[in-house]
C-alpha cells in the first residue's frame, strides 16, 4: 500500500486540486435557487450544472474512497451540505402504493402535447393525426379527473378536432382553454385545463412577452369544497433548430477552426438563455404572489422549461410541495437533447397529500407525461 502512495504523488495532487474546483463549483450551484437571474443571470448557468457537478463529486468520492484516502471528505462534505437538492433530482418511492380511502382522490395528468404533432405534415401537406390519436387513446385509457396542457391547439375550421372532441370522451369533459396567438384567425395556441368536476370561475395571470408564454387558473367545485387549479407555460430558450444541431455538435465546429462562426453562434445562445432566465423569474414571481393569495387548496401544472435547481422552481415550491417527491427515479420530462431535464411538473398546497407519481414514456410530443394522484382528506365529493 505504501508502493502505491508513492507512485501517485504528482497525479494525486492533481487530482485533488481538480476535485477541489469541482467540490468549491457544487457549493455555488446551490445559490442558484436563491439568486434571481434578474439580479445576477450566470447564477442561473450554475443551477443548469447541478446534476452534471453532482456526479462529478460522487466520481471523485469514489476514487478516494478507492485508494483509501480521506481526500473523500472534501466531496462529501459538499454533497451533505446540498442533500435537499439531491431530493429534488431523485426519489426512490414506492410507485404503487395502495390509495387511501377517506376523502377525495384525484387523478391529475400534466402534458405539453406540442400541439398534438398539427406540424407534422403529411405527403402533399395534409394533415397527420397519428400522434394526436395516440395522444386521444393515452388519455381514454387512462381517465384523468385534472387535466393540464400546455402547447394546445384549437382548430376553429374542426379539419384537426380537439378542444370539442376531447370533451366528448374524457370523462374531465369541462374545459376552460385561453390562447394567446393565433395562425390565420384558424389555428389558436395556448392552455387547455379539463376537469371531471364543474369550472365555476377562470381567470388568467398574463407576462410581458412576445413569446406567447400565460398562466390560467380554473376553480373546481367538488361536492362541497372547492379547490384551485393552475396551468401554466413559462418562457422557453427558443432555440431554433439550428441552434439544437450546433450546440450537439460545437467540439466538431470549434475543431474545424470556424472560430468567428462558434463565437457568434454561442453568443446569440447565451443572449437567448439570459432572456429566457430573466422572463421566466419574473413570470414565477407573479404566479406565486398569486398562488400566495388563493382562498382555496390549489393544484398546479406546467412546464416551467426550467430545472429542479432553478431560482424559478424554488419561487414556486415555496409554498407548493412538488409531487415528484411521491415518485421514483429522475424524472426527466423533455425528450429533446437540450435540455435533457425534469422541466415539467405538477405541485399542490399541503392540503393534499401525493402518492404514486409516474412519469409517462409515451413519445407523442417532444415531453413524456406526468400524473400522480392527489388525495384530499378532509373532502366529501358529494354534495
Amino acid at each position: 500500500m505504501a508502493s502505491r502512495k508513492k507512485k501517485l504523488p504528482f497525479v494525486g495532487k492533481v487530482l485533488l486540486i481538480i476535485n477541489a474546483g469541482f467540490a468549491l463549483l457544487l457549493l455555488l450551484s446551490y445559490l442558484a435557487p436563491y439568486i434571481s437571474p434578474a439580479v445576477f443571470w450566470p447564477m442561473a448557468f450554475m443551477g443548469l450544472l447541478y446534476p452534471a457537478l453532482l456526479f462529478i463529486n460522487i466520481g471523485f468520492l469514489g476514487l478516494w474512497l478507492v485508494f483509501r484516502r480521506w481526500y473523500f471528505l472534501a466531496s462529501l462534505l459538499v454533497i451533505l451540505i446540498g442533500y435537499q437538492h439531491v431530493g429534488n433530482l431523485f426519489q426512490w418511492n414506492n410507485t404503487n402504493k395502495s390509495l387511501p380511502e377517506q376523502g377525495l382522490n384525484l387523478k391529475v395528468l400534466n402534458y405539453n402535447v406540442r400541439n398534438f404533432d398539427l406540424y407534422n405534415y403529411g405527403p402533399g401537406w395534409t394533415l397527420n393525426f397519428t400522434n394526436r390519436n395516440k395522444i386521444y387513446n393515452y388519455l381514454a385509457r387512462e381517465d384523468y379527473d385534472i387535466i393540464f396542457f400546455q402547447e394546445f391547439v384549437h382548430d376553429r375550421t374542426r379539419k384537426f378536432k380537439t378542444l370539442d372532441t376531447l370533451s366528448t370522451f374524457l370523462r374531465a369533459r369541462h374545459a376552460h382553454f385561453e390562447y394567446t396567438r393565433s395562425s390565420k384567425d384558424v389555428n389558436f395556441f395556448g392552455l387547455a385545463t379539463f376537469s371531471a368536476y364543474p369550472i365555476v370561475n377562470k381567470g388568467k395571470i398574463l407576462f410581458q412577452t412576445s413569446a406567447g408564454n400565460l398562466c390560467i387558473y380554473s376553480d373546481l367545485k367538488i361536492g362541497y369544497d372547492t379547490i384551485r387549479v393552475y396551468n401554466l407555460h413559462f418562457e422557453s430558450i427558443g432555440l431554433s433548430a439550428e441552434d439544437h444541431m450546433f450546440v450537439e455538435n460545437m467540439i466538431n465546429i470549434a475543431q474545424d477552426s470556424e472560430d468567428q462562426k462558434f463565437g457568434e453562434h454561442g453568443r446569440r445562445i447565451i443572449a437567448r438563455l439570459r432572456r429566457a432566465f430573466e422572463s421566466r423569474a419574473s413570470q414565477a414571481e407573479a404566479v406565486a404572489d398569486h398562488i400566495s393569495n388563493s382562498p382555496y387548496p390549489v393544484i398546479l401544472g406546467g412546464d416551467f422549461n426550467d430545472t429542479p435547481s432553478s431560482y424559478v422552481y424554488h419561487k414556486m415550491s415555496r409554498n407548493l410541495d412538488d409531487a415528484f417527491k411521491s415518485g421514483r427515479g429522475m424524472g426527466r420530462t423533455y425528450i429533446g437533447a437540450i435540455p435533457s431535464f425534469r422541466i415539467d411538473y405538477i405541485m399542490h398546497s399541503d392540503d393534499f397529500k401525493a402518492y404514486n407519481y409516474l412519469t409517462g414514456r409515451e413519445e407523442y410530443s417532444d415531453h413524456y407525461p406526468v400524473s400522480v394522484v392527489l388525495n384530499l382528506p378532509y373532502a366529501d365529493p358529494k354534495p
